[in-house]
């Protein structure tokens, strides 16, 4: 029986966010009724709090005041959805340059939640979360965990990545009495850090598993080649890059655990989510109104979302990089959350070390481009097990150490034996689908990785 879970759902959970400012229960207990609303009632809510965003920043954003006025918009003008295609989108670019000119006024670092990414398109963003934003995020996150069976108190096994550093026991503690997670960290993906994890997941039944969408398809695979037949959970959470339905099939059939798909990012947290229908993943329509930008429909359209929340650090009409398609009409779930039918754009290869370990891309690219000052953009091309093409935009605080560290990292992460070589450009390139990949493997299919030295 677990005992703590009762004191960590009711107690500390609440306790740890009320201590960060973040109030959290009132927020919860008013989305859990929202989502449903009839989708007529949703968009009127959509409207007025976008038209009351607006007119905010009108008054205390000069970034935005700047651009309204550039563009001819003004928020007495705004009527309905259509009128916001008269504000340009906003890039990430966009973001970085304007840098702390992006705070409305009152608002500043010093009292505001930071974000930071190197995100799906390999380039870092930074931004702010007001309080009041942070809590409606969390909870919004709450109720889309609850979808899954994930609630406070409840154990969790995660498969992410750069896991395994030595964190300060106060933050240990509070993982303990709150998000109560493990994890498999998929920079050591191999077989004695698998089996250890497998370890935790039978001695403490974790009631969820969620991490990057390829790597629990990989630790499916590991389980099925093994024959490990006994790992079963509540649900699986799968994010952070585009799930097959192939993978899909794999991991619902090695676990027997239904998958819940789930997209967002750091910039925006929660965006959408499966329920337990799994039709498409309901998009958090409370707290942003979202934009497919191209006439056709049945194709995949790039996103522009808008975050009704944040005061701090708007995002008005931000192009996040991404494709989707709408699914449309009712769920049988009875939500009337609007739904993706898809998303696609976020894609990063595995590549190998020079042994045929499986490194995968996504889980280094904090590494690279976070870690490592002076490198705006990074792509990885991988054309021999043995070898790593770089290709590197710099930025404003690029110096000669960045191609040092570089090296140094791939020696970490791929061994002593990998070689690169790195070429500096103005820009990466996307694929003829506006994809962005951080990490891409042209290794020939006939080639075989270096044998394993085993010690006498």
């Amino acid at each position: 029986m677990d005992i703590l879970k009762p004191f960590i759902r009711h107690f500390f959970y609440d306790f740890y966010s009320r201590r960060d400012g973040v109030v959290v229960k009132p927020i919860l207990k008013e989305l859990l009724s929202s989502q449903y609303w009839s989708e007529e009632r949703l968009r009127e809510n959509q409207l007025a709090r976008l038209t009351a965003l607006l007119k905010y920043c009108y008054e205390n954003n000069d970034f935005y005041r700047s651009r309204f006025d550039a563009s001819g918009f003004h928020p007495e003008d705004f009527r309905d959805f259509a009128d916001l295609k008269k504000i340009p989108v906003l890039t990430k670019d966009d973001i970085r340059r304007a840098g702390d000119g992006l705070f409305s006024r009152n608002f500043s670092r010093e009292n505001t939640m930071h974000k930071r990414t190197g995100g799906s398109t390999g380039v870092p963003v930074h931004n702010y979360f007001d309080y009041t934003a942070a809590a409606v995020k969390k909870a919004a996150t709450m109720r889309h965990n609850g979808w899954a069976g994930l609630i406070p108190g409840a154990r969790l096994a995660a498969v992410w990545g750069d896991t395994e550093k030595k964190l300060p026991w106060k933050v240990r503690l509070r993982n303990a009495l709150t998000e109560r997670a493990f994890y498999l960290d998929t920079l050591k993906f191999d077989e004695p850090h698998i089996l250890t994890f497998i370890g935790q997941i039978r001695k403490y039944r974790p009631e969820v598993i969620m991490g990057h969408a390829h790597s629990v398809y990989r630790l499916a695979e590991f389980c099925r080649e093994n024959k490990i037949g006994d790992i079963r959970f509540n649900g699986i959470i799968t994010t952070a890059m585009v799930l097959s339905t192939a993978e899909r099939q794999v991991i619902e059939a090695v676990f027997e655990s239904p998958v819940f798909n789930r997209y967002g990012c750091e910039e925006l947290s929660i965006i959408s989510s499966e329920c337990e229908a799994h039709s498409g993943m309901h998009i958090f329509a409370e707290g942003l109104y979202v934009e497919l930008d191209g006439p056709d429909q049945g194709l995949p359209r790039p996103l522009i979302i808008t975050d009704l929340e944040n005061r701090a650090m708007p995002m008005i009409r931000y192009e996040i990089g991404d494709y989707g398609i709408l699914e449309p009409g009712p769920c049988s779930c009875g939500r009337g959350l609007p739904r993706f039918r898809e998303i696609s754009g976020r894609t990063a290869d595995f590549l190998y070390s020079p042994e045929g370990r499986p490194i995968f891309g996504i889980s280094i690219l904090d590494t690279f481009v976070i870690h490592i000052p002076g490198l705006k953009q990074v792509q990885i091309i991988q054309d021999k097990y043995d070898h790593l093409d770089f290709y590197i935009v710099k930025d404003g605080k690029f110096s000669e150490e960045c191609p040092i560290r570089v090296k140094k990292t791939v020696a970490e992460i791929f061994g002593a034996g990998m070689r690169c070589d790195i070429s500096y450009v103005d820009k990466i390139p996307q694929t003829e689908r506006g994809k962005y990949r951080f990490s891409i493997c042209k290794i020939n299919p006939d080639e075989k990785p270096r044998p394993v030295k085993t010690s006498q």
